[in-house]
Parts: C-alpha cells; sequence; structure tokens
C-alpha cells in the first residue's frame, strides 16, 4: 500500500505540473525559434532536407555523368567569382555612407557591369575552359549558365544593406524559399527532359527571381547607373585586398575538383560532388552565422567595450559551435549509413568523401569566426594569413596524397586542411589574448564524440539490416 501510495503520488505531481513544464519549454522555445540564431538554424535544417530530398530525387531522375557536368560548372562559377570578388557586402555593410543612395549606385554599377564581363569572358571562353578539363560535352551548358553572371549583377543590392538593419532573418528565410523554388522546378523539368538541362535551366530561374525579390522585399531597393570617380577609387582601393584574400581562396577551394575533374570519371566526379552538397549545408549554416549574425555583435564589442571581447567571442559562438561540432562529428562517423539510406548503390562510395571532407566542414566554424573575429579588431590581413596557411598545406599534402593514396588522397588533403589553419587561428588568437583554449578543446571533444557515435550506429545498423 505504501509503494503504490507512493507511485500514484509521484503520478499526480506529474499530471498536476505537465501543463506547466510545456508552458516553460513553450517560452523557452518560441524566442528562441525567432531569434536570428533560431530562423537560421531552422533554414539551414530545411535546406538540408530540402537539398537531401532533391538529391535522392535526381539520383533516381538522372544518372552520375549529369552530375558530374554540374559539378564541373560549379566549380568554374565559384573559380570565376572569387577571382573577380570585389567586397562589395563587407565595403557595403562596414561604410558609413551606405544609406546614401548615391554611394550606393555608384557600387551598384560597378556590380552590374563585373556581372556583364563575367557572362562575356564565361561564354567565350567556355570552348577552351571544357578542353581544359578534358570533357568538351560542358562547352555548351557552361557557355548557357553563364548569362546567370548579368541576372545577378542587375538585382539590387538591397539584401546587402538589409544586414546592417539586422534583416538576417529575413535574408535567412528568403534563401530558403528560393531554394525550394529552385528544387520544384528542377525536379519537374528532370522528369520531363532527364538530363543535366534541367539543373542548368533551375539554376537561372533561381537567380532570376532572386533578382526579383531583391527589387520587391526590401526597402531602398530602387538602383539607377551612377559614376563618382572618388566613391569608386575609395571602393577599389578596398578591393585590393579582398582580391588578394579571394585569390587564396580560389586557389584553396577550386584545387581540388580542377585536379580531380581531370583525374576522376565524370561518373566518380559526380560522385565526389554529391558529397560536396551533402557537406555544403553545414559549412553554409557556420558561414551565415558568422556573417550574419557574430561579426556584427564582434565589431560593436570592439567599438564599444574591447575589454570584453574574449567573452563576447565565445559567448556568442559556444551554444552553436557545439552543436555544429557533435552533429558534424555525426555525419563523418555515420556518412556510410546516411549514403545507405539516401541513395542506390552506385553511390556508395560516395560515403568516403563525405567523411573525409565532413571534417574540414566541421573545422570550418571556429576558424571562420577566429578570422572575423580578427577582422573586427581591425587586422585585416587575418584572414589572407590564414588562407596562406591553407595554401601551404595543399602545396605539400595534395602531391603526397596522389603519390600514397591516388585520387582519394587528393580528397584527403582537401579534407584536413582546416586543421593547419586551426592551429594558426589558435596562435594568433593567443597573439591578442583572447584565445581560450579550454573552449576549443571542448569543441573538439564533441566533434570526436559525435564521430564516435555516429560511426557505431551506422555500423550497427547496417549489420542488422544490410540491404538498406
Amino acid at each position: 500500500m505504501v509503494l503504490s501510495s507512493n507511485y500514484g503520488g509521484k503520478m499526480n505531481f506529474a499530471v498536476r505540473h505537465i501543463p506547466t513544464l510545456r508552458g516553460s519549454i513553450f517560452r523557452r522555445l518560441v524566442p528562441f525559434l525567432t531569434s536570428r540564431t533560431g530562423v537560421l538554424g531552422a533554414t539551414t535544417v530545411g535546406s538540408l532536407v530540402v537539398r537531401t530530398g532533391s538529391s535522392m530525387l535526381l539520383t533516381r531522375l538522372l544518372t552520375p555523368y549529369d552530375f558530374g557536368i554540374i559539378g564541373i560548372i560549379t566549380a568554374v562559377f565559384f573559380t570565376v567569382t572569387l577571382i573577380t570578388d570585389l567586397g562589395f557586402e563587407a565595403f557595403l555593410v562596414r561604410h558609413e555612407r551606405t544609406d546614401e543612395r548615391h554611394f550606393r549606385d555608384v557600387i551598384w554599377t560597378i556590380h552590374a557591369k563585373r556581372g556583364f564581363a563575367l557572362f562575356a569572358a564565361v561564354a567565350l571562353a567556355s570552348p577552351v575552359i571544357a578542353w581544359a578539363f578534358g570533357k568538351p560535352v560542358v562547352a555548351l551548358p557552361l557557355a548557357v549558365t553563364s548569362v546567370i553572371f548579368i541576372v545577378n549583377g542587375l538585382a539590387s543590392l538591397s539584401p546587402i544593406t538589409a544586414l546592417r538593419r539586422d534583416k538576417s532573418r529575413e535574408l535567412s528565410l528568403l534563401d530558403l524559399g528560393l531554394q525550394i523554388f529552385q528544387t520544384i522546378v528542377c525536379l519537374s523539368l528532370a522528369l520531363w527532359w532527364r538530363n543535366a538541362w534541367s539543373m542548368i535551366a533551375a539554376m537561372i530561374l533561381q537567380s532570376v527571381l532572386r533578382a526579383i525579390c531583391s527589387y520587391v522585399f526590401f526597402q531602398d531597393s530602387a538602383q539607377r547607373p551612377a559614376r563618382d570617380r572618388l566613391i569608386a577609387r575609395e571602393f577599389l582601393a578596398f578591393s585590393r585586398i579582398v582580391l588578394m584574400s579571394s585569390a587564396l581562396t580560389l586557389l584553396i577551394g577550386q584545387s581540388d575538383k580542377m585536379v580531380l575533374g581531370r583525374l576522376f570519371t565524370l561518373d566518380q566526379f559526380g560522385l565526389y560532388a554529391i558529397a560536396l552538397t551533402i557537406s555544403s549545408a553545414p559549412t553554409s549554416f557556420a558561414s551565415a552565422y558568422i556573417r550574419r549574425i557574430a561579426y556584427p555583435i564582434y565589431a560593436k564589442s570592439w567599438r564599444e567595450a574591447p575589454d570584453q571581447l574574449r567573452n563576447v567571442y565565445y559567448n556568442v559562438r559556444r551554444a552553436a559551435a557545439r552543436l555544429y561540432a557533435f552533429g558534424c562529428g555525426g555525419l563523418i562517423g555515420g556518412a556510410p549509413l546516411l549514403i545507405a539510406l539516401l541513395y542506390d548503390p552506385r553511390y556508395a562510395h560516395a560515403s568516403i568523401f563525405v567523411s573525409l571532407i565532413m571534417i574540414a566542414s566541421a573545422l570550418r566554424l571556429p576558424n571562420v569566426a577566429a578570422a572575423e573575429l580578427l577582422t573586427a579588431t581591425g587586422d585585416i590581413k587575418g584572414t589572407l594569413r590564414i588562407n596562406m596557411v591553407r595554401l601551404v598545406w595543399l602545396m605539400f599534402a595534395m602531391p603526397t596524397g596522389i603519390f600514397l593514396f591516388g585520387a582519394t588522397g587528393v580528397v584527403a588533403a582537401v579534407g584536413l586542411i582546416e586543421v593547419p589553419a586551426m592551429l594558426y587561428c589558435w596562435v594568433s588568437l593567443h597573439r591578442v589574448r583572447l584565445l581560450k583554449l579550454r573552449e576549443e578543446i571542448a569543441f573538439l571533444a564533441l566533434l570526436l564524440a559525435g564521430a564516435g557515435i555516429g560511426f557505431l550506429v551506422a555500423k550497427e545498423v547496417l549489420l542488422i539490416a544490410p540491404a538498406i
């Protein structure tokens, strides 16, 4: 009777307090989900779901050959964009005259001219680029896709200036909406055409819709041609440092694709492109979180309370970084299960690529955060030096990887690229007395824990159900 009475008392207590507990959780959850971090996290998860679902369906409608064509086009676009990156966003977000209409119009005019120039350059050079890859079939698709440069160049700069007005939530929702639109168009056309042109058409239509939205959904979005030598000269002087850093980023980010595009067949490169797609969602979150949320806070702290910057740096990134580390670790260890669940056996080898690339994706968040923190303190060349460390690593690791393991060794070199960069970031932060080594070790511990759990879960599930 005593046991029964105690048990009943506990049950009555729980029943009485369930509404209170639910209300407490709800009150805490709603503010988080509507915050900048919450919206960014939710849209990143939504983007991952959409991207993964689209990839699953497209792999059943298209072939690795088609993904190989799109992978090469994407690599070329990334290369061209970076080599001509003038730092429009960084310049406009930080400049005190950005709210002036004439000032924005001058920068937009430069932006539009760049778009037309890139279209002409890529379209005319497409046969040469295809020849360099040893894939002549890529020439026409690349030339057609290059029209995106014109569309992007004519888009309003209002999404960039929206960051100054704390509109990161709106930008995150817009990005997700545009991705859903692109996915629907791509799948619809793939059902009809059954080739890479469905993905190309979807990319072009998405860029058109993005340009339209830039004028419709943001204030002060109107743009018109304008000239001003003083403004242009100031912008181009600022762009020199950005161009130097972007040139290194180009060598770092595209060296693997340039090498593997030559070593791999289109089928193999298609598997690598799928692995890059999977790993790009976490990386996109890391970049967006640091650029849209953390960096403005770092810059404000440096201006108003520099003595608190060390605590602010880790407080801002702590929760998101630890969840990010554990999640990325899970993808590193559980890649075989993920690929088995999402794709048919033709794509099984992509799991090796996913595990390796996710190491770099995991370490990307703390390294980018450190680089942006240095920029906030006035060390604009910090990112440039970190990129130099990455480049030196690739210069030695890629040839060694090819010699020891062949093409897979190149993927391993790319996957480990953030390790030397992380060590350099620690040294740089320690030099300016901003490093908390305990925080950095905690991040790595969660990453390893996630990888171990992911590996064990994947191993057990695949043993129980090998036919997945």
